[in-house]
């Protein structure tokens, strides 16, 4: 259905050329949830710019960030849905150049976060203050 999403992050905008967010319960043998859902891990692709600012963040081990991921519908770039992230950490950045292809140079990130909204529910990572 989206077939664009934009990455905002300290007002500044960024495509989106792929995204995944992961949330899990973990289960007992017989496929029950046995413990509290964890999650909040986004990894995103975003077509590469020439500042460094992520790269950046992803080096502090305390600096935090809030930002957006906009995803649009196919056929009005009207809003479909939204994830909202919260006191995210950059745990993981990876820079990729490619001569040739669509999107020759790429960023790769992996973002932990304390708060994740997607549209309007909510989870919170139980991260001590």
């Amino acid at each position: 259905m989206s077939f664009k999403a934009i990455f905002t992050i300290e007002g500044e905008e960024m495509n989106v050329l792929e995204c995944h967010f992961t949330f899990l319960q973990m289960m007992d043998e017989c496929g029950k949830p046995s413990a509290r859902p964890c999650g909040g891990t986004i990894h995103i692709i975003i077509e590469s710019g020439g500042n460094t600012r992520l790269f950046d963040w992803m080096i502090s081990d305390t600096q935090t960030k809030n930002g957006v991921i906009t995803f649009l519908r196919r056929d009005t770039i009207s809003r479909l849905k939204e994830l909202r992230f919260t006191d995210a950490y950059c745990v993981k950045y990876s820079e990729h150049f490619s001569a040739s292809g669509e999107h020759p140079m790429q960023v790769r990130l992996q973002l932990s976060a304390r708060e994740l909204a997607l549209n309007q529910s909510v989870f919170r990572n139980p991260w001590p203050a």
